[in-house]
C-alpha cells in the first residue's frame, strides 16, 4: 500500500513538472512575452534539459535577444554561441549576433557571421543591410556599396537599403549617386524627415543651395522638432550671407537642445548685442 502511494505521488509530480516546462517552452516562444518574461521561461525551459537541440537552440536565441534588447551584449554573444553550437542551421542566430557585433564595435566580427546568416538564407535583405553597416565601420565603403546594391536587388521596396547606399555614397564623395538613392528613398518613404536633411547635404556638396534649402524645409515641415534640420538650413542662409533670415532658424536649433560649438558661440554673440 505504501509503495502504491509513492508510486502514485510521484506520477503526479512528474506530470505537473512536465505541465510545467511545457508552459516555460511556450511562453519562451510567445511573440507576446516581455523582455523580462523571456529571459524567465527561457531560462526555465533550458534548465529543464527536457528540450530538444533544436529547441534549445530557439531557447537560447529568444534570450539572446532578450539580452540584447536590455543591452547585456556579453551575454547575448553568448546565448547566440550556444544556440549555434544546438542547431548551426539557424541563419537568424548569425544574424542576431552579427546585430550585437555592430552595437559591440567588432564589425569585422559581424561581416563573417552575416556571411555565415546569407550563405543560409541569401534573400536576407536585413543581413545583407547589416553588412553594408559593418563595412562602412571598417572604412570598406565600396563594397558596402555592393552589400546595399545587393538588398536592393532582393527587395526594391526597402528604403532602409537605399537610404544606407546613399550614405555609402557620399563617403565615396558621389553626391549625384547619393541623390538618387536619396530621390527613391522619399518616393518610398515621403514623410521621412531624416532622407530629406541626408538629401540636402547631397545637394549642398553638389553645389546646388537652393535644393538643399527646399529640402530642409520640408524636414522641419514633417518634423517641427528636428533640431538639426533647423540648423543646417540656418546655415546656409548664414554663410550665403542671409544672416538676419537665419537667425530665427539658429535660434530655434539652439532652443531645441542641439550642442554644437558653433551655435553655442553664435548665440553668446547675439545675446551680447
Amino acid at each position: 500500500m505504501r509503495k502504491r502511494l509513492v508510486a502514485a505521488i510521484f506520477a503526479l509530480s512528474t506530470g505537473a513538472a512536465s505541465a510545467q516546462v511545457s508552459t516555460h517552452v511556450k511562453q519562451c516562444q510567445a511573440e507576446s512575452a516581455t523582455i523580462n518574461e523571456l529571459i524567465v521561461h527561457c531560462t526555465a525551459a533550458i534548465k529543464s534539459g527536457k528540450m530538444t537541440a533544436m529547441q534549445e537552440a530557439r531557447a537560447f536565441l529568444n534570450r539572446g535577444v532578450a539580452f540584447f534588447e536590455r543591452e547585456q551584449y556579453t551575454l547575448a554573444l553568448r546565448d547566440y554561441g550556444f544556440a549555434a553550437q544546438r542547431d548551426p542551421r539557424l541563419p537568424t542566430v548569425y544574424a542576431n549576433r552579427a546585430n550585437t557585433h555592430v552595437r559591440m564595435g567588432n564589425p569585422a566580427a559581424a561581416v563573417q557571421d552575416y556571411d555565415r546568416a546569407l550563405s543560409l538564407k541569401p534573400d536576407d535583405t536585413q543581413s545583407m543591410i547589416g553588412k553594408g553597416t559593418a563595412l562602412i565601420q571598417l572604412s570598406r565603403d565600396r563594397e558596402a556599396v555592393q552589400a546595399y546594391g545587393q538588398a536592393i536587388q532582393i527587395d526594391p521596396e526597402d528604403a532602409n537599403a537605399w537610404f544606407n547606399r546613399a550614405i555609402a555614397y557620399m563617403r565615396l564623395n558621389d553626391p549625384a549617386s547619393a541623390i538618387r538613392d536619396l530621390d527613391r528613398v522619399v518616393a518610398l518613404s515621403p514623410e521621412d524627415a531624416e532622407a530629406y536633411v541626408s538629401r540636402s547635404r547631397a545637394q549642398q556638396a553638389r553645389g546646388d543651395l537652393n535644393a538643399a534649402y527646399q529640402d530642409l524645409t520640408r524636414a522641419v515641415e514633417i518634423d517641427p522638432a528636428y533640431s538639426f534640420a533647423w540648423y543646417r538650413r540656418g546655415r546656409i542662409l548664414h554663410d550665403d550671407g542671409r544672416k538676419a533670415q537665419a537667425q530665427g532658424d539658429l535660434a530655434r536649433a539652439y532652443q531645441l537642445g542641439l550642442d554644437d560649438p558653433w551655435l553655442a558661440e553664435y548665440i553668446a554673440t547675439l545675446a551680447q548685442r
